[in-house]
């Protein structure tokens, strides 16, 4: 039985927010630092097939939970559907496995801070930007999901033009229109496109899924949308457009310039190489446009604190989720006037405070591992969210309802469902085997800690609390409900010459 609250979680969120929040809101220091590291290990053409395969696996999880999240729009959606829909053993397990997920998100992003700020000479210790980091984004969601979504419509619209502007001089590069030089495809000849086969792929796919993370947050912002049947299903709609464009094109800009040998965070004796070899930084740079490498890095350092400020909205959504459903201390259940999860906010920035160890664990070995702890616990969420997606359709099914009540539904069901059951515990568990020949304790740690803590915690759950397999005729599909006589509302015809409609489309896609 869930915990009620005299204060309640605001629909302040507007149309414009979360079609922002959708396309750049979680795009981060996975993208424009990591993919360097997947350049190097995968090539060109092996790091585009692992963004696109990841990418596949993204767009049925984003379906999925849109469908539910449109349904049933509640503040820490999959936790309560896994729960409601599946056992209650495996949504807590779900629930607490996404929130430390983010919570090291956080870390990880105000970790790297430091190490974007050396890029410019400075006297301040690494801990105090990450303290002063974390500070600001505490303070941004201190003051309520209207202050998140405002900030993030802007720093979202920053990261996109960046990203947009990334790909179009990449090209001109490329072509020799800038620099001078034409580049071309000979990159993926010499030194070539697919350096490590298919094993570079295969180990390229746990930083894709790493990169790509964050799809789930527009389920998660559907409790505090102002219309979440019109809203969501526009922004999920927008998750195809994230991948193609800002995933997939900026690796491929970053392939025909960039040899992948170029992009080896190894070849340096501290982390500080990853930010100024920035495969955002070095296209630049190939363009004769090294004044321009600083704006980048600014760019860069807006995209981090987005993310962690993301990262930290979500997490502390998902705790009080858990605090609701009577699975986690009760006070964080506490609302302010403001609709602020209060004490679940703070709970969540304490864990945060791992980023100070940075001043005292070598640099490298905590990023690796706090990079691969998400990128592995994601893979797990994503299984569990489309679990939960195909018990409720079968659920949907079995107690004879209308499928026209659902505001938006997943194309091709169950075949989404299946290949995300399938692929993500396979992807999680088996892209680990280089860490033991030879043996890497940073590895093995960041593959496989979080998988451990899982499974342990599930089986004790299921032992104390001797929960069971929800009968399909048992779930309930009508609380929180958000319209019982829902009408679907007709998509208006674009009229006008091309350019009137094209406009027309721009404008639709991000108010």
């Amino acid at each position: 039985m869930s915990k009620a609250s005299s204060q309640q979680l605001k629909r302040s969120l507007k149309s414009r927010h979360l079609a922002m929040i959708s396309l750049g809101g979680v795009i981060g220091q996975g993208l424009f630092l990591s993919s360097g590291a997947n350049l190097n290990q995968a090539g060109p053409g092996g790091a585009l097939i692992a963004y696109g395969l990841i990418g596949i696996l993204v767009f049925w999880v984003a379906y999925s939970l849109g469908e539910m999240s449109t349904y049933i729009p509640v503040s820490g959606s999959f936790t309560i559907f896994c729960r409601r829909f599946v056992d209650n053993s495996f949504g807590t397990m779900i629930g607490y496995n996404y929130w430390a997920t983010w919570s090291v998100v956080v870390a990880s992003e105000l970790a790297a801070v430091p190490i974007i700020m050396n890029y410019w000479p400075n006297d301040l210790p690494d801990w105090a930007w990450s303290g002063i980091s974390l500070a600001i984004i505490l303070i941004i969601n201190m003051l309520g999901a209207r202050s998140y979504g405002e900030t993030e419509y802007w720093f979202s619209l920053i990261k996109i033009l960046a990203v947009i502007i990334f790909i179009i001089v990449g090209c001109l590069v490329s072509g020799g229109l800038i620099g001078g030089e034409v580049y071309g495809f000979k990159y993926w000849s010499d030194p070539g496109a697919f350096p490590n086969g298919v094993q570079g792929i295969f180990d390229s796919l746990i930083l894709a899924s790493f990169s790509m993370q964050g799809t789930e947050i527009v389920g998660i912002t559907a409790g505090e949308a102002g219309n979440p049947r019109k809203d969501v299903p526009r922004a999920i709609k927008n998750v195809f457009w994230r991948i193609v464009i800002f995933y997939i094109g900026s690796i491929f800009a970053m392939g025909m310039v960039i040899p992948y040998t170029d992009c080896n965070p190894t070849s340096s004796t501290d982390l500080l190489h990853l930010t100024t070899v920035s495969p955002f930084t070095i296209v630049f740079s190939k363009g004769n446009l090294d004044s321009v490498a600083h704006i980048m890095n600014a760019i860069i350092l807006i995209t981090v604190i987005s993310c962690a400020n993301s990262g930290l909205y979500v997490a502390s959504r998902t705790l009080l989720a858990l605090a609701q459903e009577d699975i986690a201390w009760s006070k964080l259940c506490y609302i302010s006037k403001r609709g602020v999860p209060v004490y679940a906010l703070i709970c969540t920035s304490l864990v945060s405070l791992i980023t100070f160890s940075t001043f005292f664990i070598p640099g490298r070995a905590l990023f690796t591992v706090l990079t691969k702890l998400p990128g592995v616990a994601v893979l797990i969420t994503w299984c569990g969210i489309c679990i939960a997606h195909f018990r409720f359709r079968r659920a949907f099914k079995l107690q004879n309802r209308d499928f026209k009540d659902l505001p938006m539904t997943a194309p091709w069901h169950p075949l989404g469902d299946m290949l995300d059951v399938i692929v993500c515990p396979l992807i999680a568990v088996f892209t680990g085997y280089k860490y033991f020949n030879p043996p890497s304790a940073v590895g093995v740690i960041g593959q496989y800690l979080g998988l451990f803590l899982c499974v342990i915690g599930f089986v004790l759950l299921k032992i104390f609390t001797k929960s069971k397999l929800i009968p399909l005729k048992d779930i309930d599909l009508d609380t929180g409900r958000s319209d019982i006589s829902f009408e679907p509302q007709e998509i208006p015809k674009l009229t006008g010459p091309w350019y009137i409609r094209s406009w027309k489309r721009i404008v639709i896609a991000f108010t």
